[in-house]
């Protein structure tokens, strides 16, 4: 709103004198010394403007809800700037409030104050008329679905009130619902019927819900431009519906997600356009944009500050153009002060992504491990065949073979004993299900795994079983205020006449992905010098408050506890850990930046010194 005073018109007073002559001289001698008059006049005053504001709010009328409820969102109050509102704003605010109760018939009536008022009233006389109640739904031309299948997608139910919010998303839903059938002309037109003179005035209504259906739409041709170095079939696969099934419009939506998850392209863009000689077909024309795909990714960092680490990893998603991956890659941990030792894992894979032109997926890996700590020391060369596919959208199954070469050190008894070179071979299979949003920061859903290994036996080599089992719950309180929970246990067992079980197969604990306030694996079962050696029976639980703050920088308050023990029978809280502390959190679209402090209050270890942790990415 802009308000002004009234304008005044400045005076300007003539001289008026008899004589050209003396007229223009007097003109000179003015202009030469208007300079100079200016100069020596004093400046005028400014006074201080006050910015008018609200001094009260008066609302009449039948008010269905509170004076504060019903002015809620408008930014009206008393002491509110009459310069940053407007009577408009008020008034469908107001409106809006009232829809959103069922009154869809209110009317709001907003008088401003003048601007020559002494006091500022905002003067709003309120008519809501009767409250729109749902009597039920009436639908006109569904020949597609059955009438009482979309009625269940209504939000309310009768009896309840009829609001602008319930009607859009029941629209909504129904429309989905053609699209994902390959209507996607269908349109739908609602209706208010007034029942008022059959239900004695009562505000009943029904909605009448007419169809335009418009017949089904199927996909036809499917073209792609834009490839230079990848092949056609690399994109058209990817598409979850083919040509002549029904226009599945969410299915393409997410065609659209697998081939950007390819790696391949910056840019994919779908158009559609109808068929020249049937109507009734879609054509789609895909045009990509490829990306630098090949690239070496270098990483360093550390995950305790005793332990740093660092990676370098090549990495060519498209050999020969059929998106076939290749990547060749080494880890290296590095310990450091008082607990010296080494980690070096290189690598080769190999995956092909469609195998025999199926959904299955496939990875050969070639791997090294050399690992030498005060405690654990391992040599291996391995030899992994995986199989993977997904069974259902967030479900997924994988099988694999290995063929291991390695010597290592275990407790057997009373004492450690050196295991010498052995081939060992075993097989694994993992199911998981993952339905987390978003993957990177998640605020809802959960990830459930469970895997199981068995090594030996027929297959020859050492004799174990290896079972772990996780669970990982997030839920949203609000849209800043996340509850996050992890519970994970696992046990792995020697049988047979084998006693030893190999140490990239044992577990670890402690640290800042597991339980905070303790060293990297510190936890569990140690040698003659107090080194952690691992042990066979893991379990281990955290559970962390995430709230954002500001914008993107967010806190986590974290409790972890957990243990690991070399056997069944000596599982036992007096030998468990527990950590607790307060964490850092700036989110990112790669996920947030974590920074950590937690310490341990223990019951073996009393008050431990507090510990910093920093990562990317959420614990869990």
């Amino acid at each position: 709103m802009y308000r002004s005073g009234p304008l005044q018109e400045s005076s300007f007073h003539r001289l008026k004198l008899k004589g050209n002559g003396i007229a223009v001289t007097l003109r000179n001698s003015i202009r030469r010394a208007l300079p100079f008059l200016v100069l020596m006049l004093p400046a005028p005053a400014v006074a201080e403007v006050t910015e008018p504001m609200v001094d009260s709010v008066h609302v009449a009328g039948d008010l269905p809800l509170s004076e504060n409820k019903l002015l809620e969102g408008t930014g009206l109050s008393g002491g509110a700037s009459l310069l940053r509102l407007t009577p408009v704003q008020v008034h469908d605010g107001m409106i809006v409030n009232l829809n959103n109760l069922g009154y869809l018939d209110a009317r709001v009536t907003v008088q401003w104050p003048l601007w020559d008022d002494e006091i500022n009233i905002v003067r709003i006389t309120v008519q809501p008329g009767v409250r729109s109640l749902l009597s039920g739904l009436v639908f006109d031309g569904a020949t597609v679905f059955p009438a009482d299948s979309l009625a269940t997608l209504y939000p309310g139910a009768p009896g309840e009130p009829i609001t602008p919010e319930d009607t859009l998303n029941f629209r909504n839903s129904v429309l989905k619902l053609y699209n994902v059938r390959g209507y996607i002309y269908t349109d739908l037109d609602l209706t208010l019927l007034d029942l008022g003179d059959t239900l004695s005035g009562s505000g009943h209504r029904a909605l009448l819900c007419e169809l335009e259906e418009n017949g089904q739409a199927f996909l036809g041709s499917v073209s792609v431009s834009g490839l230079s170095t990848v092949r056609n079939k690399v994109v058209t696969r990817e598409l979850l519906i083919q040509s002549g099934d029904s226009l599945n419009m969410e299915l393409l939506r997410q065609s659209v997600t697998n081939i950007y998850g390819l790696g391949l392209f910056q840019d994919v863009r779908f158009n559609y356009a109808p068929h020249e000689d049937d109507s009734s077909l879609v054509d789609l024309s895909i045009s990509v944009t490829e990306s630098e795909y090949r690239r070496v990714d270098l990483g360093t960092g550390y995950v305790s500050p005793s332990a740093v680490f660092g990676s370098a990893t090549w990495l060519h998603p498209n050999i020969m153009g059929n998106n076939q991956r290749l990547t060749i890659g080494i880890y290296m941990l590095e310990y450091i002060g008082s607990r010296e030792g080494r980690q070096i894992e290189p690598e080769i894979i190999y995956e092909e992504p469609w195998l025999f032109s199926s959904r299955w997926q496939w990875q050969l890996k070639l791997g090294y491990l050399y690992l030498f700590t005060p405690g654990v020391r391992q040599r291996s060369y391995s030899l992994t065949s995986t199989f993977a596919r997904e069974l259902t959208e967030h479900l997924k199954f994988s099988a694999g073979y290995s063929l291991e070469y390695e010597k290592y050190n275990e407790w057997v008894g009373d004492s450690f004993t050196s295991f010498d070179w052995r081939t060992t071979s075993s097989i694994t299979s993992t199911l998981i299900h993952d339905t987390r949003s978003p993957t990177l920061d998640p605020v809802r859903g959960h990830w459930m795994m469970g895997e199981g290994k068995l090594s030996g036996g027929f297959l020859g080599g050492n004799d174990y079983y290896r079972l772990v089992s996780e669970a990982r719950l997030f839920f949203a309180l609000s849209s800043d205020f996340v509850l996050a929970a992890r519970v994970r246990g696992g046990g792995a067992f020697p049988y047979g006449d084998d006693m030893a079980v190999p140490p990239d197969d044992r577990f670890f604990l402690g640290g800042g992905t597991t339980v905070r306030g303790y060293p990297f694996n510190s936890l569990g079962p140690e040698d003659d010098e107090g080194n952690p050696v691992g042990g066979r029976v893991e379990v281990l639980g955290n559970f962390e408050i995430r709230a954002r703050v500001v914008g993107d920088l967010g806190i986590v308050l974290f409790t972890d506890a957990g243990g690991v023990w070399r056997y069944l029978d000596e599982v036992s809280l007096d030998t468990a850990g527990f950590g607790t502390g307060i964490g850092l959190r700036y989110h990112t679209m790669f996920g947030p930046l974590r920074l950590d402090y937690g310490f341990a209050p223990t019951w073996r270890n009393s008050l431990e010194r507090g510990r910093v942790y920093l990562g990317i990415g959420h614990v869990f």
